[in-house]
């Protein structure tokens, strides 16, 4: 009961993992900014520029650094009385208007030429995230999946796998978009030789241990302890694969 009991903590830590990569929810990764720019506040979108951290400015702005967020599940660097978190990557609340077009959940989103306020995104350029929810006035907060990346053919609506497949080979056709691309195929690989590394030899392990306890009956408790530490440090191996190509995803 015990090895069946592991294997099944194997495939359910595997599938929040992949889980919290495709869910609608996601968690908000985010880095303490010195923030130039004083009238900076929760949901504005900021840039790099040579004046510092400031709200953006410009549509399409490709020095997008990510969104002032109210409350990041993890924030890196050292908070002082200049500084913003800033998030990166994840859910987080937008400032956004309508100048650009009505925004409906799975726009894209991109900046403005209004100081740190986002907009629909219409066109070929960079992308701040996408919308997860409608706009329901002209100017105002809303959540979204901030991800920053070129986009050479925005839609709208729920992203679907063959969206997925199209976006990468367009995006691949930038240069510039080239390594985030090695990055992602890095973390797919990694996660799904992690996940079926894992299956495999849990599978095998408790193969073998029914095997060793048919041939010797006497053993059976030593043969199930060896059996349940090897799948202990099977899944700590998997999951530890699993968290590294998470990693590479965020950073």
């Amino acid at each position: 009961m015990r090895v069946k009991f592991l294997i099944s903590v194997l495939i359910i830590f595997s599938f929040l993992f992949f889980e919290s990569i495709f869910a609608q929810t996601f968690p908000s990764i985010a880095k303490n900014l010195e923030i130039s720019d004083t009238e900076s506040k929760t949901g504005d979108i900021i840039s790099q520029t040579d004046k510092g951290f400031i709200r953006s400015r410009t549509a399409y702005d490709e020095n997008v650094v990510g969104v002032v967020g109210e409350n990041p599940i993890l924030v890196f660097g050292k908070a002082t009385t200049s500084t913003l978190p800033v998030v990166t990557w994840g859910e987080t609340l937008t400032r956004v208007s309508d100048v650009n077009g009505e925004i409906k959940k799975g726009d894209f989103i991109t900046s403005s030429p209004s100081p740190g306020v986002g907009q629909k995104l219409t066109q070929t350029g960079w992308a701040v995230g996408r919308a997860l929810e409608d706009l329901k006035e002209k100017e105002g907060l809303i959540k979204v999946k901030i991800d920053i990346r070129f986009v050479s053919s925005p839609g709208t609506g729920k992203p679907t796998l063959r969206d997925f497949f199209s976006l990468v080979f367009e995006n691949l056709e930038r240069p510039e978009n080239f390594p985030t691309f090695l990055k992602y195929l890095f973390a797919l690989l990694l996660g799904g030789l992690s996940f079926f590394f894992g299956f495999f030899m849990a599978n095998r392990t408790l193969h073998k241990g029914v095997e060793a306890i048919g041939r010797n009956p006497l053993a059976r408790r030593s043969i199930q302890t060896a059996v349940v530490l090897n799948l202990i440090g099977i899944i700590i191996l998997t999951l530890a694969g699993l968290g590294l190509s998470l990693f590479v995803i965020l950073y």
